[in-house]
């Protein structure tokens, strides 16, 4: 028990050392490098059920587990016989940790290492002479009438409630400190949508404040306009660099794109579309100055996220450099200043904030396809069912069906195992968004909806579920209907 109170303790006495070269240098958190590489294994139906209960508290609660993680480790070290042998053991533990979590920061590792390891040696000979004598350790006097088996629990407790509020208040800190959109230009969702199902589909466009956001980051970026470059290099050589002044001045693609982040489930609704703002890659890089033997556009983000598109696709009139989304420049949570658009994949390709397009000859593995995910996650044909309305005679079903490999060609309803009714579909904004579409079932008592899609190349959404790993969850849309 003694072990494990000096373990929080020690922990909690780097951490502060920790965060003052935070808030001093610059230097990223350990604390928060844990708990991105928790997040990013956590299964999509969890994290999601997370993200939706906490909002906007859920990753300053996982670098909360960063802390447990730390403490771990130096419980670990505290088991070995003999000082030089529990060194060796925690400088093996930070240096497995650092490989293990790519924390490569020098600045971060000696500021919680080596003070956790004092903490830890001052604590460790405490503990050793209270031994000695019926002394009170210094734990005694922080609660006086705390009960002694409380003691821990409530450092721990303490601990984790200060790291999350730091991490919560710093998130809005910075994103008070966001550079804020401006006008593009005038933009109104297109007002004949309106006319389509009404009450039963959601907005053709969905606007900025809720549409998704989804990112690795404990605290995502902040960037300013006057100091951030747009990189461009082939195998590692400089190439090109762009302010953003300039490229604002690119002239400017208008379309309308949905996303859809692969940690959807079956039940979850991680989609949006919007009007977004761009450029072609071609615009800013003359594909004829690059090598033959370029494979791949890597894109990489200030946050370090980042991943790759075959150099021919990225090329193409399909992806775009946006730096706007429904009339105004981008804001933070979508990637301000600039952001992918890869309207065939999930979105992770669609990499945000953004700081380097580099040209590499040889495959590149970007965040995800490290973690053994598909270097293409071409969207998989998938449905949502926003409304179900029941009345004496029948339900009204509306909603929206989806596909990465192209427009939506037919959408099949059925209510229980009833017989397949097409459904009416509304024309996409867009060859590269949603489909919206409704239709009415004669089966008011059913207790089940089910919808179906057709992509326009004739293939049919799944009826039988695939895992989202490695490629994106796949399977049938079925809903409970209402009472």
């Amino acid at each position: 028990m003694k072990s494990i109170r000096d373990s929080s303790l020690a922990v909690l006495s780097a951490l502060a050392v920790h965060y003052a070269a935070l808030y001093l240098t610059g230097a990223p958190l350990l604390t928060e490098a844990i708990a991105e590489w928790v997040m990013a294994r956590t299964p999509a139906a969890q994290a999601v059920a997370l993200l939706v209960t906490l909002g906007p508290w859920a990753k300053p609660f996982a670098v909360t587990g960063g802390l447990a993680a730390l403490g771990f480790a130096l419980w670990l070290a505290r088991l070995g016989p003999g000082f030089k042998l529990r060194a060796a053991l925690l400088a093996a533990l930070a240096a497995g940790y650092a490989w293990l979590f790519e924390y490569r920061t020098l600045a971060g590792n000696f500021s919680f290492w080596l003070p956790a390891a004092a903490a830890s040696w001052v604590l460790g000979k405490r503990s050793a002479s209270s031994r000695e004598g019926p002394r009170p350790g210094p734990v005694a006097a922080l609660k006086p009438g705390l009960p002694r088996r409380l003691v821990i629990p409530a450092i721990m407790a303490g601990g984790a409630g200060g790291v999350a509020l730091e991490s919560f208040l710093r998130d809005r800190a910075r994103s008070r400190g966001a550079v804020e959109p401006v006008t593009l230009f005038p933009f109104e969702p297109p007002r004949d949508r309106d006319a389509f199902a009404p009450g039963l589909v959601r907005k053709a466009v969905t606007p900025v404040g809720e549409f998704y956001g989804m990112s690795k980051n404990a605290v995502d970026p902040v960037i300013h306009p006057s100091s951030w470059k747009l990189h461009v290099t082939v195998d590692g050589q400089p190439l090109a660099e762009f302010g953003y002044a300039e490229l604002l001045n690119a002239s400017r693609i208008n379309r309308y794109v949905t996303l859809r982040c692969v940690s959807n489930t079956l039940k979850s609704d991680l989609m949006g579309t919007a009007l977004w703002t761009g450029f072609r890659l071609d615009q800013i890089v003359d594909p004829r100055r690059l090598p033959s033997n370029i494979i791949e556009a890597a894109f990489i983000g200030v946050d370090g996220h980042d991943d790759s598109l075959p150099v021919d696709y990225a090329f193409s009139s399909h992806v775009l450099l946006a730096a706007g989304m429904n009339g105004k420049t981008l804001n933070r949570t979508h990637g301000f200043p600039l952001r992918v658009l890869a309207p065939r994949y999930y979105g992770f390709k669609s990499v945000k904030w953004l700081r380097e397009i580099r040209f590499v000859s040889r495959p590149y593995y970007g965040t995800w396809p490290k973690m053994n995910f598909t270097k293409s996650p071409v969207i998989h044909t998938g449905s949502y069912i926003d409304r179900i309305v029941r009345s004496e005679i029948q339900l009204r079903v509306g909603g929206v069906s989806f596909s990465g490999a192209g427009a939506i060609r037919a959408v099949l309803l059925r209510a229980g195992r009833g017989e397949w009714v097409p459904a009416a579909l509304e024309p996409p904004l867009s060859p590269y968004t949603w489909t919206r579409w409704s239709g009415a079932l004669p089966d008011p008592g059913a207790e089940f909806v089910e919808a179906r899609a057709q992509d326009e190349a004739g293939r049919w959404q799944a009826l039988e579920e695939s895992p989202l790993y490695p490629d994106g969850v796949a399977g049938p849309t079925i809903r409970r209907v209402p009472s």
